[in-house]
């Protein structure tokens, strides 16, 4: 639906690029699309949810809520930094040349707290005609397209080895995080309290700056104590 939305921008001054996968420090990168145009390089994230939305800038992660089911997901915002963080490296186009959009679908609720671009859908080509200050010339546009284009993986098997890359690390730090354990550093999460509330975050701080909405850590805690439960049971 998103690379239907984006055909209808005009083709002369936009060009797109869809579902991109590129490697970069021996793993690869999926950018869901791209917007090639004068007035710089849309880098869009799509997030197919319903329900409301909640989440702020810094936050490590979002929550879907739909009828009082609650799901985390990673921050989007931080999602599509490391994306472009990754494009710019691999293809030598300087950062402030790309502009970050996150955009939902229109089943979502957005009650998030940021002052990035996190859009609806429907929104998308309106926001991306508002920027018209000009950084590429238009033989510029053609150029970066082949340039960017020529790190696309198209083999099959190397995307369905992404999407098993992908599930894998997102167990791993799962089970980190319910053992306790920061993913990013490897120290100790310790239960924090902030300007909203509790929450769990690393004990290398202010090194490592990795937060966990608070309920992991009572999973993790309930775990220990089934645990113990069992055992004392099995006694």
């Amino acid at each position: 639906m998103v690379a239907v939305i984006l055909s209808f921008l005009p083709s002369d001054k936009y060009k797109v690029i869809n579902d991109l996968l590129i490697e970069s420090n021996g793993r690869t990168i999926q950018i869901d699309h791209l917007v090639v145009s004068i007035y710089g390089i849309f880098v869009i994230e799509t997030k197919n949810y319903k329900g409301w939305i909640t989440g702020s800038d810094n936050s490590e992660y979002w929550t879907k809520n739909m009828f009082g089911n609650k799901y985390k997901f990673y921050n989007p915002i931080k999602q599509n930094k490391a994306h472009i963080l990754a494009l710019s490296k691999q293809s030598g186009i300087q950062l402030n040349n790309f502009i970050p959009i996150i955009a939902f679908s229109n089943g979502a609720d957005l009650r998030v707290n940021t002052t990035h671009n996190v859009i609806y859908t429907t929104q998308l080509n309106r926001l991306i005609k508002e920027y018209i200050d000009i950084k590429f010339s238009e033989n510029d546009i053609q150029n970066l397209c082949e340039k960017i284009s020529s790190l696309n993986i198209v083999s099959p098997k190397a995307r369905k080895q992404h999407i098993l890359e992908v599930q894998n690390m997102a167990a791993t730090k799962q089970h980190l995080i319910q053992q306790g354990i920061c993913p990013r550093c490897g120290h100790n999460l310790v239960l924090r309290k902030g300007k909203y509330g509790d929450f769990t975050g690393c004990s290398n701080y202010p090194k490592c700056k990795f937060t966990q909405p608070i309920e992991h850590r009572h999973n993790y805690f309930l775990n220990k104590l089934t645990k113990r439960f069992i055992r004392s049971l099995l006694k």
